[in-house]
């Protein structure tokens, strides 16, 4: 948690940059705990240790139900099931509120990447509707067939039904106006769509959690085999949440390394090599491609095998269930 305030410490700096002077030239610090007072750090902050909760969770939650289907040590994996669930559903309603208000600052401090994220060419009407699909057409800067859900993105910038959303076009002439001439537009399409996969997968896994809450509250987990079939593949939802939120983030800032400061082509190093760029980029991503194979052999091993009972019995070993066919409510039949 330490490590996470540290790295979003400095992600906040390229987000809202304060803290600083300039001198010749340079961006110095001058205030550390501005930095660590940084509005947009106790935005970010809150976001990402409940994600971290939320992947924590649906792990456990999915590694039980896989253990669960197979009626191994039911007794202790439906207990690991129940708390993780629970973790689960309070951790996702709290990543989706932590989220809005991070939109809505976002409207404060960096509005082309929340016009970017809907893909607003033109400032909105009274209200602004949020889009759940559309074509989107970058050369002539204009959307069609799009999906619309009325007031949402009014609600999402400003939580009331009537808000106008300022537009690309119009942000784009501010922007030159404020920094000079140039192009601040960032990725449009990579914005709108990492950010709905990001919304989606977000409410996938309020509703899962919350139907796993429920059936665990009425006793008729065990025979929701649908569902416990369903959870080890969920366990892939928050990587997905949290890598396109994050995609989101960093690809609608551009053009900006350190927004209103460093755009990013001023950021590349006059001594750096495009061979010295891909040699470090190919060897970081074979170390970690080997890491994450064995990470996941070690998973798959250890989840085989089952926790150590500490000499009460195999830990492999089955434990049988007998189920009424009418409600589903299972018994646990032990040797």
């Amino acid at each position: 948690m330490i490590s996470a305030l540290w790295i979003l410490t400095a992600n906040s700096f390229m987000q809202e940059p304060v803290g600083y002077a300039l001198r010749n030239g340079r961006a110095e610090m001058v205030d550390f705990f501005a930095l660590l007072g940084n509005p947009q750090l106790w935005y970010e902050f809150p976001h990402v240790l409940f994600g971290a909760l939320l992947t924590g969770s649906f792990f456990v939650a999915g590694i039980s139900a896989f253990k669960l289907l197979r009626k191994q040590q039911v007794h202790l994996f439906k207990s690991s099931f129940q708390i993780a669930i629970v973790v689960g559903l309070v951790s996702s309603i709290l990543v989706a509120l932590a989220g809005h208000s991070q939109a809505q600052h976002l409207m404060e401090t960096q509005p082309m990447k929340m016009a970017a994220s809907e893909a607003q060419w033109e400032t909105s009407g009274e209200s602004a509707p949020w889009t759940l699909f559309a074509v989107i057409d970058t050369d002539e800067h204009k959307n069609s067939g799009a999906l619309e859900i009325p007031h949402l993105f009014s609600i999402l910038a400003y939580n009331k039904i009537n808000g106008v959303v300022p537009g690309i076009h119009q942000l784009q002439a501010e922007y030159e106006a404020k920094y000079g001439p140039g192009n601040y537009i960032p990725p449009v399409k990579t914005t709108f769509w990492s950010f709905r996969i990001m919304v989606f997968a977000g409410g996938i896994m309020i509703l899962m959690a919350l139907y796993g809450t429920i059936m665990t509250m009425r006793n008729k987990l065990e025979g929701r085999r649908i569902f416990l079939k369903m959870m080890p593949w969920a366990i892939a939802l928050p990587y997905i949440a949290n890598t396109t939120g994050w995609i989101m983030t960093e690809v609608g800032r551009q053009p900006w390394i350190v927004f209103g400061l460093q755009k990013t082509p001023d950021g590349v190093s006059p001594t750096v090599s495009t061979g010295m760029v891909w040699s470090s980029f190919l060897g970081f991503t074979l170390v970690y491609g080997i890491l994450a194979i064995v990470l996941v052999y070690l998973f798959i091993i250890s989840i085989r095998k089952g926790p150590d009972m500490g000499g009460h019995g195999d830990s492999s070993a089955r434990e049988p269930m007998l189920y009424d066919n009418q409600d589903g409510k299972g018994a646990e039949v032990h040797a």
